[in-house]
């Protein structure tokens, strides 16, 4: 989705000089190894003010004119690009006095230490945009007044093309592949569930468990039931997942390497999505694909849900096998509510994507240049 944003800039005349790369939120640099607390923040940030670290990105928050921050779901326990992105905040703020914004992103203040971080850093900022209804609940009032809006996840604005013109190339062999996962045999022409699996799982206290056999036997009961199972994996541990839940079933793949442009489509074809991630479900509703949803490492599934206005309970993806009967009544009934299920969430996603433009409101302002 930063993408998105690097477009946006560029096409209202302020592009970007500097992005910073995933990378640098992970990397195990010495300085930014152990950054927990707000003390932790005000000891580093005092090493860069005195330049014994981080000079390259000290350079670049001297010269720049603002800082734009896309949060997406980092903000939450345990998610250290999270902090990574508050600390950057802290920077441009505290060390360099320059504007920041926090945009297109949900936040999760569960753990002490990380409210203690937000409650300092977030009364510091320009600018404050929250995609969601539960983070505003949990977080404008950290905010000074005036500085916060909600706006749509930028995802929005990017729909599903309609079947009609997406699936005339579909039946080429090899057109739905990407290395190292395959997916022959799939027809887009033919009604299909997309299944993936959910970001609790990618969770530390989660990872022992072996969801793959309650997967298998939740995608061959989709099959069998609902209509032919499209696996597909957004990230490392879905890919995990389902490249045993593929060899156990035969059932096409798309994996990790899938222009995401082209996942769009496919979820915002599918008839029915099951699973328990942000970005899937959304792009599900770009062509109006109902959800089934699973729960999340945060909120943000049930936020989505509630967006959307879609009714229907949220599976608990820890329980996955005893909720298998749950999740096939449900996938049912989407797929027999029909073409006015898919209108409601047609209308209700291109509304949500009218919106997203709003996150560019303070940039196109230039009142920083001032």
């Amino acid at each position: 989705m930063g993408a998105w944003f690097k477009g946006a800039l560029a096409r209202n005349g302020t592009p970007p000089t500097w992005v910073a790369p995933s990378a640098w939120f992970i990397q195990q640099h010495p300085s930014l190894r152990n950054l927990d607390t707000m003390a932790d923040f005000h000891r580093c940030a005092a090493e860069v003010k005195a330049g014994r670290t981080l000079g390259d990105i000290a350079a670049m928050l001297r010269q720049c004119d603002a800082v734009l921050l896309n949060g997406e779901n980092f903000i939450r326990p345990g998610a250290h690009k999270g902090r990574m992105l508050l600390f950057l905040a802290y920077l441009v703020k505290q060390v360099f006095g320059k504007p920041c914004i926090l945009t297109n992103h949900s936040a999760d203040l569960g753990e002490p230490a990380l409210a203690e971080i937000a409650r300092e850093i977030y009364p510091m900022l320009d600018a404050v945009h929250f995609r969601e209804a539960t983070s505003v609940e949990a977080c404008a009032s950290l905010v000074k007044p005036g500085r916060w809006k909600e706006i749509p996840d930028v995802t929005f604005a990017l729909p599903a093309a309609p079947l009609s013109e997406w699936s005339a190339l579909g039946r080429r062999e090899g057109q739905f592949s990407a290395w190292p996962d395959t997916a022959e045999g799939f027809d887009p022409s033919r009604p299909y569930v997309t299944v993936c699996a959910s970001s609790v799982y990618s969770l530390p206290q989660h990872q022992h468990l072996d969801m793959v056999p309650s997967f298998i036997r939740l995608c061959r009961r989709l099959h069998e039931e609902v209509g032919p199972v499209v696996l597909t994996a957004p990230c490392e541990v879905d890919s995990w997942i389902m490249r045993k839940v593929q060899a156990a079933t035969a059932f096409p793949l798309i994996g990790i390497n899938f222009p995401v442009r082209q996942a769009i489509d496919l979820f915002g074809n599918a008839a029915v999505h099951v699973g328990g991630r942000w970005h899937p479900g959304i792009f599900a509703a770009t062509g109006g694909t109902p959800m089934v949803a699973l729960s999340a490492n945060s909120h943000k599934v049930d936020s989505l849900m509630r967006l959307l206005d879609m009714k229907g309970p949220i599976f608990d993806a820890l329980l996955l096998e005893a909720n298998i009967e749950g999740i096939i009544t449900q996938a049912q009934a989407h797929l027999n509510a029909g073409p006015a299920l898919r209108r409601q969430l047609l209308e209700r996603s291109r509304e949500l994507g009218a919106q997203v433009s709003r996150n560019m409101d303070w940039i196109l302002a230039k009142e920083y240049l001032d």
